[in-house]
C-alpha cells in the first residue's frame, strides 16, 4: 500500500507508523490522517502484526492540527473530508454539519483507541493538541527528554476537545489545568503525571520503544488481545465511550462561540 504522508514499516512482528510531513512537524491534515488510518487499518488486519509503534519523523511527533491558510479547506478526495480540521475565521456551517463533521473525527478516534492489537506512542519533541490526543489514544507510551506536551491551542480556540482522555489520565485535576491555561509541560511532568509511562534520553528512545514492543510480541497475540478488550470495555462501563460521543457535539457547537477579538 503506498502512502504520501506517513511511513510505514514491519519487522519482528512489529509495525512502525512514522508521521511523515517533517517539514510542518507533523501537523495532522486531511492527507496525513487518511493515510494513517488506512496504515491502522492494515496493521491490525496483519496477523504477524503484534505490536503497533506511533511516531513522527523530524523534531516533533506532531504539533497538532494544521492550521494554516491553505489547509482549512483543503480536504483528500478519496477521504471526502472525513477529518475536518478547522474553517477560516468568519465562514459559517450549519451546526448539523459541524456535528456531523466531528462525530466523524470522534469515531476515527475511538477506532484507534480500540485497535486490536497493543499500540505505542514513541514520542519526540513537540506533542501538542491533536497530537496529544493521539499519543494518547496509543496504549502506552515512552517520551524522549526533549518532549513537550500540552494544549496551547486552548488559549485562542477554546472548546472542549479531548476532556475524557484528559481526565482519565490525569484526574479531574490536572487535566482542569492544563485545559483551563493552555500551558504545556516537559517530559519529566508529563511523566510524574501519568500522560507518558517513562522518559529516557533522545538517544535511548528509539531502543527502549524497541524492547517494550517486543516484550508485549512475545506474549500469546490472544491472550494480549483480549486483555485489551476488557481493559477497553471496563473503561467504556464505567462512561468513556458515553463520554466521545457526548463531547463530538459540544466540541462541535464551541465552533459557534464568539470569540472576543472577532
Amino acid at each position: 500500500m503506498d502512502f504520501k504522508n506517513i511511513i510505514y514499516e514491519k519487522k519482528d512482528r512489529i509495525a512502525k507508523i512514522t508521521l511523515n510531513r517533517p517539514h510542518k512537524m507533523n501537523a495532522l491534515n486531511d492527507g496525513l490522517l487518511y493515510d494513517l488510518e488506512r496504515a491502522l487499518e492494515e496493521a491490525d488486519q496483519d496477523d504477524e502484526v503484534r505490536v503497533v509503534i506511533l511516531t513522527g519523523a523530524g523534531k516533533a511527533f506532531s504539533a497538532g492540527y494544521d492550521l494554516s491558510e491553505e489547509e482549512w479547506l483543503l480536504t483528500n478526495p478519496e477521504s471526502h473530508g472525513k477529518y475536518p480540521t478547522v474553517l477560516p475565521e468568519g465562514t459559517r456551517r450549519r451546526v448539523t454539519d459541524m456535528v456531523r463533521g466531528d462525530q466523524r473525527r470522534w469515531q476515527w478516534y475511538e477506532r484507534i483507541w480500540n485497535l486490536s492489537k497493543p499500540t505505542i506512542a514513541q514520542v519526540n519533541g513537540h506533542c501538542l493538541a491533536g497530537g496529544c490526543y493521539l499519543q494518547m489514544l496509543c496504549d502506552l507510551a515512552i517520551a524522549s527528554e526533549n518532549a513537550t506536551f500540552g494544549h496551547p491551542g486552548q488559549r485562542r480556540f477554546g472548546g472542549v476537545t479531548g476532556m475524557p482522555l484528559w481526565i482519565w489520565l490525569l484526574g479531574a485535576r490536572k487535566a482542569k489545568e492544563l485545559l483551563f491555561t493552555g500551558n504545556t509541560i516537559d517530559a519529566k511532568e508529563a511523566e510524574r503525571i501519568g500522560l507518558v509511562n517513562k522518559v529516557v534520553s533522545a538517544d535511548k528512545l528509539e531502543e527502549e520503544v524497541n524492547s517494550l514492543a517486543q516484550q508485549i510480541a512475545s506474549i500469546p497475540p490472544d491472550a494480549v488481545g483480549l486483555l485489551k478488550q476488557a481493559l477497553n470495555t471496563t473503561l467504556d462501563i464505567m462512561g468513556m465511550g458515553t463520554t466521545f460521543r457526548y463531547l463530538s457535539h459540544m466540541h462541535a457547537f464551541t465552533s459557534f462561540v464568539q470569540r472576543e477579538d472577532s
